[in-house]
């Protein structure tokens, strides 16, 4: 599961690595925290239109739906994330993976670590700090806004390490972060469904590294949105020493 990101860049970072712009330039507000229960936007880039970013909301809804009936869905059903597997089953995904792609901007996010049964938040990142994006899909709503979901996959050996809870369907999971060079076949609208598929047994070449955080990323009555979020913390119990 991915529920917490952050995306901390400058506006010109994200021409230099996805060679494209914010379509509104008042709308963007870098992050340090941001949980998918907010009501606060994530961006995204979508397929077909690779030089535009713009504003989302985290969880795709259907089509028919309005913004005002975000709270009520995503209780119900929890789009924050998509699973791979399903992509091509499920009502709420199917038509969307075919043509309806998108990359969901990040430069980093947060995983709970279990021990002994108490969660430790992690912070996941590229070794350089840079930018990166997960493989998304997205709707567009009746009133003209966008909802996008990440995907998510079976997690690799590092990823089961941090995230080492398994999810109720019994597997361990991590977000699908796009190699760059797979990121321009994402956005083709036009791929086929083998092509498709193919991407999404894909992952980023770079190195990830992680460490623990602040719990308070993981607590909705703080105000996690600072700085220090992204600060490591020393947890006795994980034996950890920065």
């Amino acid at each position: 599961m991915c529920f917490h990101k952050s995306l901390t860049k400058k506006q010109e970072e994200f021409k230099e690595r996805f060679d494209a712009a914010m379509k509104e330039l008042d709308v963007y507000e870098p992050y340090f925290h941001r949980s998918g229960f907010e009501d606060n936007y994530i961006y995204i880039i979508k397929a077909n239109e690779p030089y535009d970013i713009v504003p989302s909301y985290w969880g795709i809804m259907p089509e028919n739906y309005n913004i005002y009936q975000r709270k009520g869905f995503l209780t119900k059903t929890n789009t924050l994330n998509a699973r791979s597997e399903n992509l091509f089953t499920s009502p709420l995904f199917k038509e969307h993976i075919k043509t309806q792609r998108c990359l969901i901007l990040a430069d980093g996010f947060f995983e709970p670590h279990t021990r002994n049964k108490i969660s430790y938040p992690h912070y996941i990142k590229y070794r350089d700090s840079n930018l990166f994006a997960f493989a998304g899909i997205y709707s567009e709503l009746d009133d003209g806004l966008y909802t996008a979901s990440i995907i998510t996959t079976i997690a690799n050996d590092f990823m089961k390490g941090i995230h080492n809870k398994p999810s109720r369907q019994g597997d361990y999971r991590m977000p699908l972060i796009l190699d760059k060079s797979n990121e321009d076949d994402w956005l083709n609208g036009n791929l086929s469904i083998d092509s498709i598929r193919e991407l999404l047994f894909t992952f980023t070449s770079n190195d990830l590294v992680s460490y623990p955080v602040t719990k308070n990323v993981m607590n909705s009555n703080v105000n996690s949105n600072i700085i220090k979020s992204l600060e490591p913390v020393h947890y006795d119990a994980l034996n950890t020493l920065f």
